[in-house]
């Protein structure tokens, strides 16, 4: 007989990479603090100082929402909350300030406090919203992986790679290397500059990213030297300003590689020959990708003999 099968990890077990990790959300005049599995706090400061602070509780307890047993829902509905409890008294209910913090799957985002609700008069919600819980075998069989499910029914992006990138657009990143300071805009162009008193007084265009290279099928690699072979997915940008030693206009090739317990990082660029680079991009947006999931090891009996005398 087939063993039965494991256990599927708790969805607040997605969230262990958040340990140890405090997230700030501005609103206005109040300052929102969540420190993950630890507090939760409101302040204001003012010439650098905290004027005013109020606990809105510390952590208690974690409950989170399964699928339903058939298999319907919605991303929404997988979720996970922590209680936080004994916060500043409140002058007027007479008790302690309260909290329930609600993490949501959000594919392509960052770890982020999306918003901060009073619901009642010192009682508040928090929702924070991560790429974490996407990799939950939960959602990914939603999507149509390994194990089945409904497709579409808790998905994230579908389609190529440049769909869970979509988050990027419009953003761009920068790398400062000594001399030179590297801007990626992402689906535009990535440039080398060198800057003093706000002007560019140096600048070369590495490559753009073209009408052409837009619509080329997606490259999905797996780097061999590394330890763990990381798999990464190649954009390529052309068309750069022209190299004086070989006549022709530089070009890159950006590397995406999943990093679910960061942020977007342009994390380096190489000059692999002459006016031809390589650069390094590490985002939380292409990890609920299926080519970067990572297959759990199957479940295998083991028998067992009496050792012959």
């Amino acid at each position: 007989a087939q063993p039965p099968p494991p256990p599927l990890p708790s969805l607040d077990s997605f969230l262990s990479p958040l340990a140890g990790r405090c997230f700030l959300r501005n609103e206005g005049y109040w300052n929102v603090e969540l420190c993950h599995r630890r507090t939760v706090r409101q302040f204001h400061e003012e010439g650098g100082h905290t004027a005013v602070e109020y606990s809105l509780g510390n952590y208690r307890s974690t409950t989170e929402a399964a699928p339903k047993e058939d298999g319907s829902g919605t991303v929404g509905d997988l979720v996970v909350k922590h209680a936080f409890e004994g916060g500043t008294r409140c002058d007027e209910t007479s008790g302690p300030r309260h909290t329930t913090v609600r993490y949501r799957c959000a594919p392509g985002k960052e770890n982020q406090i999306e918003s901060l609700k009073e619901d009642a008069v010192c009682s508040y919600t928090l929702v924070f919203i991560t790429p974490l819980l996407c990799n939950h075998p939960w959602l990914i069989a939603a999507a149509g992986g390994a194990g089945g499910g409904k497709p579409g029914a808790l998905a994230g992006p579908k389609g190529g790679a440049r769909e869970f990138l979509s988050s990027l657009e419009g953003s761009c990143f920068y790398r400062v290397e000594g001399w030179w300071t590297y801007e990626l805009c992402y689906g535009k162009a990535l440039r080398q500059f060198h800057a003093e008193n706000n002007v560019h007084t140096a600048e070369f265009v590495l490559g753009a990213y073209s009408s052409v290279t837009a619509h080329d099928p997606d490259i999905i690699e797996v780097d061999e030297s590394t330890k763990d072979g990381g798999t990464y997915y190649v954009q390529h940008y052309i068309d750069g300003t022209k190299c004086d030693v070989t006549g022709e206009p530089r070009q890159v090739e950006v590397r995406f590689y999943c990093a679910a317990d960061s942020l977007n990082l342009l994390a380096s660029i190489k000059e692999k020959s002459t006016c031809k680079y390589i650069a390094t991009f590490y985002t939380p947006a292409i990890c609920n990708h299926p080519s970067f999931q990572v297959a759990a090891d199957p479940a295998r009996a083991i028998e067992c003999f009496p050792a012959r005398a």
